[in-house]
């Protein structure tokens, strides 16, 4: 397994994760491993990964890892070998954990889990083709008493350098809390790290994660997206036990929009600019209300500006960060 700087990971997430997001997060430091979106293998494996935007590379977000979701052991394997090919990856990651949206739609990501023979196909002809660290993110399986300990076994013996574990089963969704009780006896089972994820929502959750489970890491979400600097304030956390003085979000969300300008086409950066307002807005008690304010507000500029109006004549509320739109 590659050696992190930090052991706080950025989780891969549709329509936000990509070059422009990792590179405003890596500004302020502190992130381990920042991860793509979620790339389909059959796309990858049909096409050229160099002019695919979602496998572009930032300048900042550094080590960087690539993940993909499919069910076709050579596509996989291909789509790997592809991306390997690009130079720009540190770590290959397989998605068994995503249980919604395109994934799900076609029996991939934490579907998987219920044929775990055809994961072993698929991780054995990756790990064939890929000389880097090879990661797996995947969701509780459902089973039996010995379910973790069969898994774990599959894992090793396919050569995976690593498991993320988002501690909910599949049919948990969001709904109900994270099993941190798994993810420790995940830990004692594993013979490769583990990184936790799952209701990390504050830099002090971080850190209690780790002493209660005894995880290697920690892998952030839907905080990373409510808080780009989230990484800085838990290196900061758990280094001095305080935290820093928030950055001033106005001019951090006039940073993104001039990111998206210079790497997208205007009409997906009005696209990926309403994904990140959606986050952002999270953080204020009346962002529901800016959110769409600024949606409407018609073109990129226009909503940038808009949105940097209401941030500036309001204050960031305290952690934790629980959103409250979804």
């Amino acid at each position: 397994m590659m050696n992190l700087p930090t052991p706080w990971v950025m989780a891969p997430m549709a329509d936000v994760t990509h070059a422009c997001f990792r590179d405003l997060v890596a500004q302020w430091g502190g992130c381990g491993l920042y991860y793509t979106e979620i790339l389909n293998a059959r796309i990858v494996a049909s096409s050229r990964p160099e002019k695919d935007p979602y496998c572009d590379a930032g300048l900042l977000d550094r080590p960087r890892a690539c993940q993909i979701v499919g069910d076709d052991p050579a596509v996989v394997a291909k789509a790997f070998e592809k991306l390997q090919a690009l130079g720009r990856f540190d770590a290959y990651d397989f998605n068994l954990g995503c249980c919604c949206g395109m994934p799900a739609r076609y029996g991939w990501g934490a579907a998987l889990l219920r044929r775990p023979h055809r994961v072993r196909e698929i991780l054995r002809e990756a790990r064939r083709v890929l000389e880097g660290p090879l990661l797996v993110k995947m969701r509780i399986p459902d089973g039996p008493e010995d379910t973790a300990k069969r898994w774990a076994e599959l894992l090793h013996e396919c050569g995976v350098d690593a498991v993320v574990l988002h501690a909910r089963y599949s049919g948990d969704l969001f709904k109900r809390p994270a099993r941190w009780g798994v993810l420790k006896r995940w830990k004692r089972i594993l013979t490769m790290p583990l990184i936790g994820n799952g209701d990390v929502f504050s830099p002090q959750d971080a850190v209690r994660m780790m002493e209660e489970t005894g995880c290697d890491g920690v892998m952030i979400g839907r905080a990373a997206l409510m808080r780009p600097w989230i990484f800085s304030d838990l290196y900061r956390f758990r280094s001095a036990g305080t935290l820093p003085t928030p950055p001033d979000v106005a001019p951090m969300v006039g940073q993104y929009g001039l990111l998206l300008r210079q790497w997208m086409p205007q009409q997906e950066a009005v696209r990926r600019f309403r994904r990140f307002a959606f986050w952002i807005c999270q953080n204020y008690s009346y962002g529901a209300h800016y959110y769409h304010r600024s949606c409407r507000a018609g073109n990129l500029e226009a909503m940038v500006e808009t949105l940097q109006g209401f941030l500036s004549r309001d204050v960031l509320s305290d952690y934790p960060v629980r959103p409250f739109m979804m």
